[in-house]
């Protein structure tokens, strides 16, 4: 049986990124162009004219492969015009063709997200990506901060859950990357109003007068 993972996920919570990813293995057609470049506009995916018109989604798309990979954000940018992609007209139209499709819902921290939506896209779209994503049904959940943490683990298991080639130990899994990408929008904070409750309550038995 042929299968379709579907990758999305707010702007900028790294759908490029887990599309390239997942895209290593020699046994998936993916987004091969991301290989070597870190960054292609969103409407030069393969299955991007699907996202807009997804009645004309055909089997010959799925040739070669026995497992592919496609992504879109939500919203996406396709030929300069922001719209919302029918990724579950998409999903159904290709289960009607006999394909085998799982979704995969990118979660990145919240903030971090909103942050990164404001300096690249000068406005906040994570609303509108939850709430389309609630009406999905059944999805799986990428975990942005876990891959980074936890990197080959993190996908050797991924692969096993989604019962879907991951090339977890190729080299090529941080290329492009030289640091966790939340990095540039944490900020040192000073002191907590729960600090000193928190030292308090590591300290003996004895020092915070317990007897035990």
């Amino acid at each position: 049986m042929k299968n379709l993972l579907i990758i999305t996920g707010p702007q900028g919570s790294g759908n490029h990124l887990f599309s390239r990813i997942l895209s290593l293995h020699p046994d998936v057609g993916g987004w091969k162009d991301l290989l070597d470049e870190y960054w292609i506009p969103s409407d030069l995916e393969p299955f991007a004219k699907y996202w807009v018109n997804p009645e004309e989604l055909t089997l010959e798309q799925f040739q070669g492969k026995d497992y592919w990979l496609a992504n879109v954000s939500v919203p996406f940018v396709y030929n300069g015009v922001k719209r919302v992609p029918k990724i579950d007209v998409m999903a159904s139209k290709a289960r009607d063709l006999g394909i085998n499709v799982q979704i995969c819902v990118i979660v990145r921290d919240q903030y971090v997200n909103v942050l990164q939506q404001q300096r690249v896209r000068k406005e906040t779209t994570l609303p509108t990506a939850v709430d389309y994503f609630n009406t999905l049904g059944d999805v799986h959940y990428l975990d942005h901060e876990a891959f980074f943490l936890y990197k080959d683990r993190y996908l050797k298991w991924l692969s096993k859950m989604l019962d879907f080639p991951i090339a977890w130990d190729n080299p090529d899994i941080m290329k492009f990357i030289d640091e966790g990408p939340n990095k540039k929008y944490v900020n040192y904070v000073e002191e907590h109003w729960l600090d000193d409750q928190v030292w308090q309550g590591i300290k003996s038995y004895k020092d915070r007068g317990i007897d035990k």
